[in-house]
């Protein structure tokens, strides 16, 4: 059977990491596909769209691959500081990317020029993360100005600005989680123990989620469902649209680093290198494959084979 898809894993010690997962007669493979060392410090994001991927890092860099050629093909240097997050918009025209040096870039993929910098987009404070909303016409980006800012992808520019630290007070400098709902009507943000969800149609919080333990990573599991990633090693599941937690396992030994989503498939990783696939359904969560890279994995995505 072919391969269902590919996680891209960065690490601490600037290498990226591949391993194909497929399917055969029901029983799940992870094999290593790949591991290349192009950035000389620590990988903090990775995005992919169809055959290309992206990295981005602590030495200022976006690394860009040919997955279905297995080449690098390109670095992009337009940032001055820790490249914190990259993402593709969904119909892979561009290549985004925040940094420490305080700006945003968005990137023509194809010719890979930079079409538009935003220079002091959290007016000269680091940009934490961004999420970019599955039309792919608006972004949402944080800064460690305490500011969620919603940028107009059509227009370029600022659309307004929400104040953070009123809410959060000193944890509002320091979200660096950032989600969109697949339908886009919700988003959230989560920091230490909390979690925040907004509806987009109101304007306003329509779940506070609190948590005995620090929240490392999320993930929408569908609209009403997400998965929170903790530092004790949980992953906790909770149901939006009743306000309650459904189901709790103990997924890793250290904290659950970053994790991802397609399907019924679960794919976590650890801060110790442990990287292990799941089926979520029916409120169940059960483990199919597990391996160990020897490394600590920073971050994580699904690259879907063309």
């Amino acid at each position: 059977m072919p391969d269902l898809f590919e996680i891209i894993a960065g690490t601490y010690e600037q290498y990226l990491l591949g391993y194909k997962i497929s399917n055969t007669d029901n029983e799940y493979n992870m094999v290593k596909s790949f591991a290349t060392h192009s950035h000389v410090s620590s990988i903090r994001s990775v995005a992919s769209n169809k055959n290309i991927l992206a990295s981005g890092g602590a030495d200022d860099s976006v690394y860009l691959y040919d997955l279905h050629n297995r080449v690098e093909f390109g670095r992009l240097m337009h940032h001055n500081d820790t490249v914190n997050c990259i993402a593709f918009t969904p119909d892979g025209s561009h290549l985004f990317s925040c940094s420490s040096d305080g700006t945003i870039a968005a990137i023509r993929c194809g010719n890979w020029q930079t079409e538009k910098h935003w220079q002091k987009s959290h007016k000269g404070s680091a940009v934490n993360t961004l999420a970019i909303h599955p039309t792919g016409k608006i972004a949402l980006s944080t800064g460690a100005d305490g500011i969620l800012r919603t940028w107009n992808l059509i227009k370029g520019r600022q659309a307004y600005a929400t104040n953070l630290v009123p809410r959060l007070r000193s944890d509002g400098r320091n979200v660096n989680i950032l989600k969109w709902s697949p339908n886009g009507e919700k988003y959230l943000l989560a920091v230490n123990q909390r979690i925040d969800v907004y509806s987009v149609k109101s304007a306003g919080i329509d779940n506070e989620i609190k948590f005995d333990s620090k929240i490392i990573c999320v993930e929408f599991l569908n609209d009403d469902l997400i998965a929170a990633g903790l530092e004790n090693g949980q992953i906790k599941f909770y149901d939006l649209e009743k306000s309650v937690e459904i189901v709790e396992a103990v997924a890793h030994d250290k904290r659950v680093k970053c994790m991802a989503f397609k399907d019924n498939l679960l794919v976590t990783a650890s801060s110790n290198g442990e990287i292990k696939l799941w089926r979520y359904r029916r409120r169940r969560l059960d483990m199919l494959q597990k391996v160990n890279c020897d490394v600590r994995i920073t971050c994580l995505s699904l690259a879907m084979l063309c």
